[in-house]
């Protein structure tokens, strides 16, 4: 009950930010400026407020395997996207599931409903295990939905470096280094950077939704733009769950990471569709996706939290 009221509470911030640009009530930039503030300036506000809790060895001990986990299943969900992508020949569906078989929304939807399902101690341990996702995610973009014969932005060692330590990736290494030495920021700061973090949620979604009103309601709801959202919604969770069941882990590192998988589709795909796809119905494929893996969250997140609290 828990997951479902907070999906639908999520969906409905979408749908402001669908009606706030569909009502003309921001210019074009806006998006672009309210997203440099949350993925620069909220969101690692929220990182770092997730550490804030007592050191634990054995919750350290948890947080380097969850490296360990991200890197061995982004391997495994690229190379069943990468199959997806084969079988269907590699048109444009085949380079939107390949993107969307690794990147869920993690961010604005993942992390509210991670604290929402296992608290603080889940919280910590998501932003742990999506630090290597975070790494790779913003720059294999450009090369997993170009299409063939496409001519790939050439990036400098430096330049590749800088987008690995984004902001959202310093901010972990400075909540790891706060939580492991126990050193406590004075009680302004910490209660400020609580309530910057605290709206990067309600913010992020409100950015989904306004990023999709850029797009008409009626093109986005159509049968074939189910497909991506069923793989992503059911058949990957299913599959990591497979996965998970069969390792020694502790069980709240196993359902972080079956949550994880049955995320919604990352919602900068349709952004980055219409970069670097000049396909239109690529693009409308993208938009339709996130759309429709949004709606359809709001059932699958509830069946999943109780199939991993009943597993594990």
């Amino acid at each position: 009950m828990l997951t479902f009221r907070l999906s639908l509470e999520l969906i409905a911030l979408i749908a402001i930010g669908f009606f706030i640009w569909r009502k003309g009530m921001v210019d074009e930039h806006f998006d672009a400026s309210l997203t440099n503030f949350i993925m620069n300036i909220s969101l690692p506000c929220l990182i770092i407020g997730s550490f804030n809790a007592p050191f634990s060895a054995a919750e350290l001990k948890n947080c380097i395997l969850l490296i360990f986990l991200s890197l061995i299943m982004m391997g495994v969900w690229f190379l069943i996207g990468q199959t997806a992508f084969k079988l269907s020949g590699g048109g444009h569906w085949g380079r939107v599931v390949r993107f969307g078989s690794v990147f869920t929304n993690f961010s604005f939807v993942g992390m509210p409903v991670v604290e929402a399902l296992f608290g603080q101690q889940g919280l910590l341990y998501f932003s742990v295990f999506t630090v290597p996702i975070r790494m790779v995610y913003y720059s294999s973009a450009q090369p997993l939905l170009s299409p063939p014969g496409a001519k790939l932005e050439k990036k400098s060692a430096f330049e590749h470096i800088k987008g690995w330590f984004s902001p959202p990736i310093i901010a972990v290494f400075i909540g790891m280094a706060l939580y492991i030495s126990g050193l406590q920021l004075p009680e302004v700061l910490d209660k400020t950077i609580s309530a910057v973090g605290s709206i990067c949620s309600p913010m992020g979604m409100i950015l989904c939704g306004i990023s999709l009103g850029k797009n008409k309601l009626t093109e986005l709801l159509k049968l074939r733009y189910l497909r991506l959202p069923l793989f992503r919604n059911l058949l990957l969770p299913a599959v990591t769950l497979a996965i998970m069941y069969f390792l020694p882990v502790d069980a709240l590192v196993a359902k972080i990471v079956v949550i994880y998988a049955a995320l919604p589709v990352a919602s900068l795909l349709a952004a980055y569709t219409i970069k670097y796809d000049p396909d239109p119905q690529a693009r409308l494929e993208g938009a339709g996706s996130v759309f429709i893996s949004l709606l359809f969250f709001a059932l699958t997140i509830p069946l999943w939290a109780r199939i991993t609290e009943a597993v594990f």
